[in-house]
């Protein structure tokens, strides 16, 4: 598999790394981050969460089985003393890291549920609905979705980074995937002309079942993409290679997260990216085409010449393997007018039982206020909770229809979708897909 390289880095680079946990900035992108140092640029890392969460790591700590809420919270504070050291190895200072103090495992409620400062999230670990923390960038942040989409507009305007680097969206942790929607989130928002010309966005995989192989501690070996992910889209893979000596201060540095190493299924994962080259993915945000009103949506040959938002690779849900048909491969959207057609493309449709949940976020922006609302949609074969006039079904396709507020113009979206069999199971599901609605 021959990968091109991510761009040199040099004096000019402005580094924004964003890491859901409390390692993942190291196992992801350490030699990324000390080679920017080294060249004379600038780094700053942030953490989405203190990775507060982790109930065997907390236990092996604390030598008990019955933990409190402020064990948690301490398990919090030590993750943060062992990033400082790890960073530190790698040329970060103090001042350029920052904790948001999140909550572990409750991103992906936030994201899809919490996002309003009257109704925070409350974590089921420390018992707080607002950040606990006296590092924390925000103090006593609410645990909402609001809150995080904010604090992270503050930091990239306040930095002006001409790299960021955040976590894939296909990576099967959910914290991860949370992480990158809020990130594409705020990217979108900015992109509307406060960034700097020229910002890259890439992307870093760390929990995903076929990667990384071979697993443990290899270090003669180079990490390859999952091969599902790379034939989706395999000119937009980068590798950056990294030498002996980096590949020696990077396993030091995975090392200072003693917490993590001490449990042995974790101690795997870290010490499988200690390789010859870190991975990342290249993010393009497809554009939603807007469509006259006059042309029949409907007709399914109407899509023919369309290029897809979002192409769903081969996932690696065990039960999934066990359903080879029924699995949307494809999503299409236009927009006519204020109206949102998408279409899926799902192989074996009509011969298949099974549901298809849709989650349809938009982002609306007015007056440097974004306001955010949240649809749900289903359909199967049989059943929906859509109206007769916004469905069309097709033997391997499905087209539907949302309607918007005419007054109410849309920038952007995220869709993502879950397969549940007619056992409701889920056994496959979407990454969060963004695409402009609107150029600003």
């Amino acid at each position: 598999m021959l990968l091109q390289s991510l761009p040199v880095v040099q004096k000019q680079t402005r580094l924004l790394v964003i890491a859901p946990h409390c390692d993942d900035e190291t196992l992801g992108c350490a030699g990324v981050i000390h080679d920017v140092i080294a060249a004379g640029g600038q780094v700053m890392v942030v953490f989405m969460t203190n990775g507060d969460g982790f109930t065997v790591a907390t236990e092996e700590q604390f030598h008990r089985l019955f933990l409190t809420n402020e064990d948690y919270v301490n398990s919090g504070y030590a993750r943060q003393s062992e990033t400082l050291h790890a960073l530190h190895l790698l040329g970060v200072p103090e001042k350029q890291i920052i904790f948001l103090g999140f909550p572990d495992r409750g991103l992906r409620a936030i994201w899809s549920d919490y996002w309003n400062n009257s109704q925070p999230y409350q974590s089921r670990y420390t018992g707080s609905d607002h950040s606990p923390y006296t590092t924390s960038y925000q103090q006593n942040a609410p645990y909402t979705g609001e809150t995080v989409l904010n604090n992270l507009e503050q930091i990239m305007l306040a930095f002006q980074p001409n790299l960021i680097l955040a976590p894939h969206p296909a990576d099967e942790h959910p914290d991860h995937a949370s992480t990158w929607a809020f990130v594409a989130a705020a990217f979108m928002k900015l992109s509307k002309g406060e960034f700097v010309p020229g910002v890259n966005l890439y992307t870093y995989l760390i929990h995903r079942g076929d990667f990384p192989i071979p697993h443990g501690y290899k270090t003669d070996a180079l990490l390859s993409p999952p091969k599902p992910l790379y034939q989706t889209q395999p000119s937009s893979w980068l590798q950056y290679p990294i030498n002996s000596d980096m590949e020696a201060l990077k396993e030091q540095s995975i090392k200072e997260y003693v917490s993590q190493i001490r449990v042995p299924i974790m101690s795997s994962l870290l010490y499988s990216f200690i390789r010859k080259n870190e991975l990342f993915e290249e993010v393009h945000f497809p554009l939603i085409t807007q469509i006259p009103l006059d042309v029949d949506l409907r007709n399914l040959d109407t899509w023919s010449n369309q290029e897809p938002i979002l192409v769903n690779p081969r996932g690696v849900n065990p039960v999934g393997a066990l359903e080879p048909k029924g699995k949307i491969t494809s999503i299409y959207s236009y927009m006519q007018g204020n109206t949102i057609w998408i279409r899926f493309h799902i192989p074996g449709f009509s011969k298949k039982r099974n549901q298809y949940d849709v989650s349809i976020v938009t982002f609306s922006l007015s007056d440097h206020q974004m306001s955010r609302e949240k649809q749900t949609v289903y359909f199967s074969k049989a059943d929906t909770n859509l109206s007769p006039d916004d469905i069309v079904r097709y033997p391997d396709d499905v087209i539907i229809k949302i309607s918007s507020s005419p007054t109410q113009l849309k920038n952007f979206l995220f869709i993502r979708v879950e397969t549940k069999n007619q056992f409701g199971i889920m056994f496959n599901h979407t990454v969060w897909q963004p695409a402009f609605l609107s150029k600003f």
